[in-house]
């Protein structure tokens, strides 16, 4: 039924080759399960926990493997950040928030109705568009 599922949303009888992991301890179980023969769990962070109890005998059985993936070094991300404040780079915000409404942001990710473009939630700023602290 969950494979079904998956099937259904991805259009047709197949499992995805890979799979990017964020939230790590909670899903990363599904993640392996859901992977394709011979496919790939790319492990992004652990923000739901760093300790993942999974059946290891859907990595060896249907040779499935785990891929640990990180965007940057610190030198890498401070020059990327870099080339965002020289304005070389856009992020695509899409939208902002304020803390208040980041229920509200969850609902429309849930739902599938977020606006294009990365969604930010302001946390202890006063305003958006800063680029520096106060």
């Amino acid at each position: 039924a969950f494979g079904a599922k998956i099937w259904e949303i991805v259009g047709e009888r197949k499992s995805p080759a890979i799979v990017f992991d964020h939230p790590g301890e909670d899903t990363v179980p599904t993640s392996i399960f859901i992977c394709d023969t011979g496919g790939m769990v790319a492990i992004c962070a652990g923000t739901s926990g760093f300790n993942a109890v999974v059946d290891l005998r859907y990595l060896w059985m249907r040779q499935k493997r785990f891929q640990g993936s990180h965007f940057a070094n610190d030198e890498q991300a401070g020059a990327f950040n870099q080339l965002v404040l020289d304005k070389r780079i856009n992020p695509c915000l899409g939208q902002t928030y304020s803390f208040e409404e980041i229920g509200h942001t969850h609902q429309m990710m849930y739902e599938g109705r977020q606006p294009l473009g990365v969604m930010a939630a302001l946390v202890s700023a006063p305003k958006a568009g800063l680029l520096d602290l106060p």
